[in-house]
């Protein structure tokens, strides 16, 4: 039986569309989680309730989807990010300079979606706090909210670097550390 010859050469591997596809599908996957556990969450409050969710240990698991929720549409966030480093040409210029360039650059579709991701972020762990406090410092729980969405929006604002990186991971870690500090407490 002849073997066949390839009918040319192979196809360069191109790095950056190779990421792009993943970061899509992170995107659309942690989007897609996050969402059925916050709406997962908000039906099974609505039949419980937030205070017997909050307060009965019974619940300690369905507590945690806030937080699981936070952090799926965290990632989702970082993978947006990462497909608008590969797409979007680096500019040499200060920190905030770039910050305001890329803001112009959100404007549009893509500025709304990566708008909705952050408040989702800070929605997720307004829920999640409030749930570790038993919903007694409400305050509290807005604040660490606004942080999140802070952080998800400066990670979308800025390109990869150590100090974007230190943030997400602190956000990542606080989360973690509520969601874990909830199920034992």
């Amino acid at each position: 039986m002849p073997v066949e010859e390839p009918a040319g050469p192979p196809e360069v591997f191109n790095r950056d569309l190779a990421l792009i596809d993943v970061a899509r599908v992170i995107v659309s996957a942690a989007l897609t989680i996050g969402s059925v556990l916050l709406t997962a969450f908000g039906f099974v409050e609505r039949v419980v309730g937030i205070d017997k969710i909050a307060t009965d240990k019974r619940y300690a698991l369905l507590a945690l989807m806030p937080g699981a929720a936070a952090l799926a549409f965290l990632a989702s966030a970082r993978s947006l990010g990462a497909i608008y480093d590969v797409t979007v040409p680096a500019r040499r210029v200060s920190t905030l300079k770039r910050m305001l360039l890329r803001a112009g650059d959100l404007s549009g579709a893509y500025g709304l979606f990566a708008l909705v991701i952050s408040t989702l972020v800070g929605v997720a762990t307004v829920i999640a706090v409030a749930l570790y406090v038993d919903l007694k410092m409400i305050a509290a729980s807005v604040i660490a909210g606004v942080a999140a969405f802070l952080v998800a929006m400066f990670g979308l604002l800025t390109r990869t670097s150590r100090s974007r990186r230190l943030t997400d991971v602190t956000l990542a870690v606080a989360i973690v550390m509520v969601m874990l500090l909830d199920l034992v407490t």
